[in-house]
């Protein structure tokens, strides 16, 4: 059994979550990524290493979910729920928020999360940390009407992170949530203040100094605390 700490992280094939493979190669983790489409994949498999395993798999297919977990020999450490989309930034008048779009937003992101933490529990190590990635856009208390359905999902993934650090405090495993800032992705757009890099290597220090006093709490990628 490899003495590396492990860590799953969704859609790892871009963005975001592809840098937090990178940083966690470079942390000399144990890493596990996995994505929904090969085509769309391409980076990812060209920082192919003896430490990564590769996974096709959609956080909405809990068959497929239960497939990849049954293939994890090693107790996973690190749960870092960061597959995400994102419709577009119009209000619910636009065509961004027809009705198909809002469900595969809240599909993904919310309850996408839920089948990743349900169906991966049973393969955490003792003191494993459960991270999701949430955003600065799901806090009640903003005065913005675009992007209405993301930054709906975003609040219920705040939400449902306080139900699951609850669910497993008998267990002593820290749940957390996090804002990864505002990066230069796909999502973020070219004008965005962070790199992806800046990002990563910031939460996945963050991620490691989480202590399971910090459970049930909603962090920007800093470490500082963030309010709901």
């Amino acid at each position: 059994m490899s003495n590396l700490k492990t860590i799953l992280i969704t859609g790892a094939n871009r963005g975001i979550g592809l840098e937090l493979v990178r940083e966690s190669l470079a942390k000399k983790f144990s890493v596990i990524g996995t994505f929904r489409n090969r085509e769309n994949s391409q980076a990812l498999f060209e920082l192919s290493s003896n430490d990564m395993k590769l996974f096709e798999m959609d956080v909405v297919d809990e068959k497929s979910i239960l497939d990849v977990s049954k293939n994890i020999h090693n107790p996973i450490d690190y749960l870092i729920c960061n597959a995400g989309i994102n419709n577009g930034y119009g209000s619910i008048f636009d065509q961004d928020h027809t009705h198909e779009k809002m469900l595969e937003v809240l599909n993904v992101n919310v309850i996408g999360s839920i089948l990743t933490v349900k169906h991966f529990s049973k393969i955490l190590n003792k003191d494993a940390k459960i991270i999701l990635i949430s955003s600065i856009m799901g806090v009640q208390n903003h005065s913005g009407s675009s992007a209405t359905i993301y930054r709906a999902s975003k609040a219920a993934v705040n939400n449902i992170m306080i139900s699951i650090s609850e669910e497993f405090k008998s267990k002593k495993i820290t749940v957390a949530s996090f804002h990864p800032g505002w990066v230069r992705t796909d999502m973020g757009g070219p004008n965005a203040t962070l790199s992806t890099k800046e990002s990563a290597s910031s939460l996945i220090k963050n991620f490691e100094n989480l202590t399971f006093e910090n459970t049930g709490k909603f962090f920007n990628y800093d470490g500082t605390t963030m309010n709901f």
